[in-house]
């Protein structure tokens, strides 16, 4: 029970009105006694039992009378499930992600989410608040709006390329929620529930918020994709060199998907080679030789119900070897990955003024860089010959210092620009790396240890790019000395780092990436081109395809973005792990027929307000029956009519 305007509830003092006529507002009279009038007295005496009756039942008619005209004011009602709600603030989370473009049947996945938040808002009103969050798309603000708003974000919602994470997701909910003015809260949760969706936090991202789930989905579909294409073995081919295109399917989540996969190579818009691959398995596939130029291509699956994941994108700049001058000890890691790289044609030896880059071990030869070379410097493993490294940095123009740090630890890279050479190395030692003055450029973090600048880039008052690293390439540094990633570093530093080429890294979509060095506008899979703002990190990257950097009208790099893999697998949450996933306060509801009497949990009820006056007329004509009912006239008095009709004569 609930009044929508208690306030009115007040006025059911009135109900001692009646009460107090009743009992205290009678009529004394004076007696008299007349030989005539003993007989009227015996009746009264026979029929009083009967005449007080009537009088309670008239009181309490017309208490109950005031009751309800009260409570049809305050705008009663009684809480039930199939009825309107009180004003609500809702979050609406729409899982748009890849996934969601699976076409069930007929029925897209993401169509089906679209119909079930349409019946949330056909069940709201315009007291209710709303926020809807695109989980495929999670760069994009969520802002409180109307149904009407609600509804348009709604409609204008398509299926994205890149991975959701329905945990955070929650999470954000929740946060929102906590700002609404509103006394109830609710999250809709409209996805397919892909177990890849979640994570186990420490607590749960919903709290005590109510949450109501979509789980209409019945096991897993059958779904057949590709996982990975690399170009080279992660070595882009240089000009003229032949190289090969290594193909991964994703393993089988059922036997549907077990089939053999036809597999076409296309590079540049000519397809360049063929081949059936099973699931789980790889094929490679040749590619001829090709000059200097941008080289674009995919492989490409027939189709099937996720079209998505049927795609793979590289891309790649064929390119003459980059010089390289060494300058210094950098390490024998270091020393032994550029003869390697040298023995394989993918570098050219040269000295410190002529070359594409230079590798500065503590700080040598910056003076000497070519006019457009680019520089990686290399901090020395003994942290007493920091001070000459810092001069040096100094003399350059490079307002950096690298200072010792107290204590150790092994942790790992992190970043949101970290270089696919640097995923997964471990760090043992380092130094603090600490901006000493305004640079000439902004400054841009490559990599990071536990929150603190790792690997940081740059330009100098000349305008030549610098890389300065956290630590010294030796095994007491890092892991990646004794790694396969450290060849695969070195070849990016003089290949996609240093501006002469482009690399075959796989990028995800949904991550932000890191514009390149003189870019000032992208193109995206779209053909929309932007320009690029002053943080140089282009986000909105949920479309797979090319992502094309450029400087006015050249070519800086090309990048391809392929779909996240962990999208390609539909299995669906388990209810336990998606509980701990979300919180304990979840509603599942598997039927689209139930979803508009779950949502909205705290229900009002019909209000009461039209029985109550219909009760009241009813109760007023039964009153006014009881009054007028022989001689006896109760709007006259209370208490003291049948005492004057025993008196008769007064």
């Amino acid at each position: 029970m609930g009044a929508l305007s208690p306030l009115f509830l007040l006025a059911g003092i009135s109900i001692g009105i009646p009460i107090y006529l009743h009992l205290f507002h009678r009529h004394e009279t004076r007696r008299m006694s007349f030989p005539a009038l003993r007989y009227l007295q015996r009746t009264e005496r026979e029929h009083a039992r009967q005449i007080r009756l009537r009088q309670i039942l008239l009181m309490m008619a017309r208490i109950i009378v005031l009751l309800l005209v009260v409570s049809a004011g305050a705008r009663l009602f009684f809480a039930s499930r199939g009825a309107s709600h009180p004003p609500t603030a809702t979050v609406i989370i729409l899982d748009n992600s890849m996934s969601s473009g699976l076409v069930v049947g007929e029925v897209r996945v993401l169509d089906e989410l679209k119909a079930l938040a349409a019946q949330t808002l056909d069940a709201a009103t315009d007291e209710d608040r709303f926020w809807v969050i695109r989980a495929g798309e999670p760069w994009l603000p969520a802002i409180p709006g109307s149904v009407t708003e609600a509804r348009r974000a709604i409609e204008e919602t398509e299926a994205s390329e890149a991975a959701a994470d329905l945990t955070a997701a929650v999470e954000r909910a929740a946060r929102l929620l906590t700002t609404a003015d509103l006394e109830h809260r609710e999250i809709h949760l409209l996805s397919d529930l892909q177990a890849t969706a979640f994570s186990i936090p420490g607590e749960a991202p919903a709290g005590d918020i109510p949450v109501v789930a979509w789980t209409g989905q019945d096991g897993p579909p059958a779904n057949r994709a590709l996982s990975g294409v690399v170009v080279g073995g992660g070595l882009p081919p240089l000009e003229g060199q032949r190289t090969e295109v290594t193909v991964s399917a994703m393993e089988a989540a059922t036997d549907a998907d077990s089939a053999h996969l036809p597999v076409r190579l296309v590079v540049n818009e000519r397809i360049r080679g063929a081949a059936t691959l099973p699931a789980g398995a790889q094929t490679t596939i040749a590619m001829p030789p090709s000059g200097t130029e941008w080289i674009q291509g995919y492989a490409d699956a027939d189709p099937d119900a996720l079209r998505a994941d049927d795609r793979r994108f590289f891309a790649y700049r064929s390119r003459p070897a980059p010089s390289v001058a060494v300058a210094g000890s950098p390490g024998v890691f270091v020393s032994e990955a550029v003869a390697v790289l040298e023995d394989a044609g993918r570098v050219t030896p040269t000295v410190s003024a002529l070359a594409n880059l230079l590798i500065s071990a503590n700080g040598l030869s910056l003076d000497r860089r070519a006019a457009t070379g680019a520089a990686v410097i290399i901090p020395p493993a003994d942290a007493t010959l920091l001070p000459a490294l810092n001069r040096r940095l100094a003399d350059a123009g490079i307002p950096w210092r690298l200072n010792p740090v107290a204590g150790g630890g092994i942790s790992d890279l992190q970043g949101s620009n970290l270089p696919s050479p640097l995923d997964g190395v471990r760090v043992r030692s380092r130094y603090a790396l600490e901006l000493t003055g305004d640079p000439p450029a902004p400054t841009r973090t490559l990599a990071e240890v536990d929150g603190n600048a790792w690997a940081v880039e740059g330009s100098d008052p000349a305008g030549r790019r610098y890389l300065i690293l956290g630590s010294s390439l030796e095994r007491s540094g890092t892991s990646l000395p004794v790694s396969t990633g450290m060849l695969r570093f070195v070849d990016w530093i003089a290949g996609e780092w240093a501006g002469a080429g482009g690399g075959t890294g796989d990028l995800l979509t949904g991550n932000p990436l890191a514009a390149p060095s003189g870019a000032t506008h992208v193109r995206f899979p779209s053909g929309e081109t932007f320009e690029i703002d002053g943080t140089r990190t282009v986000r909105g990257t949920g479309t797979a395809g090319f992502y094309t950097f450029l400087a006015e009208d050249t070519t800086v790099a090309v990048l391809a973005l392929n779909t996240p893999p962990d999208e390609s697998r539909l299995a669906a949450v388990a209810n336990d792990d998606m509980t701990g996933a979300i919180g304990h306060d979840v509603t599942n509801v598997s039927r689209a027929g139930e979803w508009d009497r779950t949502i909205f949990r705290v229900r009002q009820g019909p209000e009461l307000w039209w029985p109550f006056l219909l009760a009241v007329l009813v109760l007023l004509m039964l009153e006014a029956l009881m009054g007028t009912s022989g001689s006896w006239n109760p709007l006259t008095s209370l208490g003291s009519a049948p005492r004057r009709q025993a008196d008769g004569l007064d």
